[in-house]
């Protein structure tokens, strides 16, 4: 390379015209050995004696001072980790309601109000009420066991016999000496007791089905606006007599009926409550069901008897939201009968309706006597809902015109938790103890429908009798005389008018213009 360019050099050139080769060699070689001794010399350098910025690069990196790491640092690096993760914390926290339902009941519930009280019950009492429904049986079996012997025998067996074989069992009905929950005069006697657990069979035995008339009957309906609707038959009879559950009412003998409502809006829940619950657990039939004639022929055809709900609305509407074409305060009279006859059409065979919310329509006398007076032509029984246990105006005109009605006592899962359920349920036994009637309201919730079932196995223990709704109309509200009817009148329109007054009053000052500056 050093010769090409020594070559490219104007040198000396001979006369002929040709370089002077010799003189370039020469050159070229003194060159070479010049750069020989520069690349010794360099190497023969101490590094340490240089410039810093005259250093090879590759040693200028390595003595530049190191940068401390800052907690700055170590920050970001966490959150580069956490960005990363975060996703699987989500993941892992969603996952906890499916394989934990009790710690994600207490992690969602976490803070709001009666969070120690609505968390189900726990594994370990449901172990333990698995244990005692075993030894249940156990003792059951004993029992008949010994029985059975006895028979062989010859010897009858005695009262204190039967008292010792049933000892498992005392946990449920309680001990012969404790009066506190059910009184002395209700806790039943060995014999008794040994016919009922005969009387009974196991929890897990399947329901008989004892199926009702198929719906519709002719003469019972008539062509309406949206579809055929109920009507009082040219004899007299009405809907509500031929679509109830037969039951003759024991007498001085207390009794409880339970209306389970939203039946419908869940395949499995509807299916799970018509087969598994006692046939004189009455079902209330949601309007906006898919398939309403299947599900109310199929309940029918098991022995339960079906109501309508009959969406109202509430006091804090459109907070809660009672559904599409529900009954509201706000529409003239004609349009709220139009939206009833479009509810009374939806599906045959049901005995009455269950008002769902409709605590200010219930209460307004406008809003509620035309609905009152429609149904009553229609031969229905009406039901209200709230479960207060208090007459509602409803139930009182109800009653007024008399329309078989009923009130509901006890909203029996308010709060879905198992130890709730059962607390209500025990003070349903209680209000039937105290007034002879009891109704209670309960959603189709698994719990609640699972409760009930062990609940009303053993009702019978208790001294109360698990009876239809049907079978409590108009037991529950006395009629007015017409002067009292007259008052309670006037008393609900002056209600209504206050409250239009301070509804109006609430659009005048929602209306007034913001005081600004230019005002």
């Amino acid at each position: 390379m050093i010769r090409k360019i020594l070559n490219s050099l104007p040198f000396r050139k001979k006369k002929d015209g040709d370089i002077d080769e010799e003189l370039a060699e020469d050159l070229a070689d003194d060159l070479d050995e010049g750069m020989t001794d520069a690349a010794d010399d360099e190497s023969d350098v101490d590094l340490d004696d240089l410039p810093f910025n005259e250093l090879p690069i590759d040693v200028q990196t390595k003595r530049l001072p190191k940068r401390p790491k800052s907690r700055r640092s170590w920050l970001s690096k966490m959150l580069i980790i956490m960005v990363f993760l975060s996703p699987f914390g989500a993941t892992a926290v969603a996952m906890i309601p499916v394989l934990d339902p009790e710690t994600g009941w207490r992690l969602f519930h976490m803070g709001g109000p009666g969070a120690t009280v609505t968390v189900p019950g726990t594994e370990r009492e449901l172990q333990e009420e698995i244990a005692r429904g075993v030894q249940d049986v156990q003792d059951r079996d004993r029992a008949a066991q010994q029985s059975g012997n006895d028979d062989s025998s010859g010897t009858p067996q005695s009262a204190e016999d039967i008292a010792s074989d049933l000892e498992g069992v005392s946990d449920l009905i309680g001990t012969p000496d404790d009066t506190s929950a059910t009184g002395e005069s209700d806790a039943p006697t060995p014999e008794e007791l040994a016919a009922l657990i005969e009387e009974e069979g196991s929890l897990d035995d399947p329901i008989e089905p004892d199926p009702l008339r198929p719906a519709p009957l002719p003469g019972l309906d008539e062509e309406g606006s949206f579809g055929r609707i109920p009507r009082i038959g040219d004899d007299g009879t009405t809907p509500f007599d031929a679509y109830k559950r037969p039951f003759e009412l024991p007498e001085d003998v207390p009794v409880v009926a339970v209306m389970l409502t939203g039946v419908g809006l869940n395949p499995q829940r509807t299916e799970t409550a018509i087969n598994d619950l006692p046939l004189n657990i009455s079902l209330a039939i949601s309007p906006y069901a898919r398939d309403l004639q299947t599900i109310a022929r199929d309940a029918r055809a098991m022995g339960h008897e079906v109501f309508l709900e009959l969406p109202m609305e509430p006091v804090d509407f459109p907070l809660s939201d009672p559904g599409p074409r529900a009954l509201l305060t706000s529409l003239s009279e004609g349009e709220n009968l139009v939206r009833l006859e479009w509810l009374l059409a939806r599906f045959p065979g049901y005995a009455g309706l269950v008002s769902r919310q409709g605590s200010k329509f219930g209460s307004l006398d406008s809003a509620i006597r035309p609905v009152i007076e429609f149904i009553s032509r229609t031969g229905l029984m009406y039901v209200e809902g709230s479960g207060n246990g208090v007459a509602s105006y409803g139930a009182q005109l109800a009653s007024n015109d008399g329309t078989p009605n009923a009130i509901g006592n006890v909203i029996i899962d308010e709060v879905p938790s198992r130890r709730q359920i059962d607390s209500q349920l025990a003070e349903l036994v209680e209000v039937a103890k105290r007034n002879g009637v009891a109704v209670g309201i309960a959603h189709s919730y698994p719990v609640t429908i699972q409760r009930l079932r062990n609940w009303a196995f053993r009702l019978g223990r208790q001294g109360v009798v698990l009876v239809p709704v049907s079978a409590v109309a108009s037991q529950q509200v006395t009629p007015q005389s017409a002067d009292e009817a007259e008052a309670a009148r006037l008393e609900a329109e002056e209600r209504e008018a206050a409250a239009m007054a301070e509804q109006a009053a609430q659009q005048e000052d929602s209306e007034e213009p913001a005081e600004t500056i230019e005002n």
